[in-house]
């Protein structure tokens, strides 16, 4: 499993570009998917990526939190069960 995000800049005709990396799981892979945010000189681009960013930090937490919560179960099931 491929956990993980962030920004990569891009430079085109002298002009630099934001873009958000991250891992999503596709056919059973994990596979590196990249979207373009914006121009590194826009405010608007700026916040919209601190935001993509913080929202993949965010789901990353609650999938962990769940695989965490199901390996305690089958713990505590080995340890109660007899």
């Amino acid at each position: 499993m491929e956990i993980g995000c962030g920004a990569r800049v891009r430079e085109f005709d002298g002009r630099r570009y934001f873009y958000f990396w991250h891992y999503e799981r596709e056919g059973g892979r994990s596979l590196r998917k990249e979207e373009y945010v914006g121009r590194v000189d826009s405010d608007r681009a700026r916040g919209d990526l601190l935001r993509r960013i913080a929202a993949y930090h965010g789901k990353a937490e609650q999938e962990f939190a769940r695989r965490r919560a199901r390996v305690e179960g089958w713990i505590l099931r080995e340890h109660t069960s007899a």
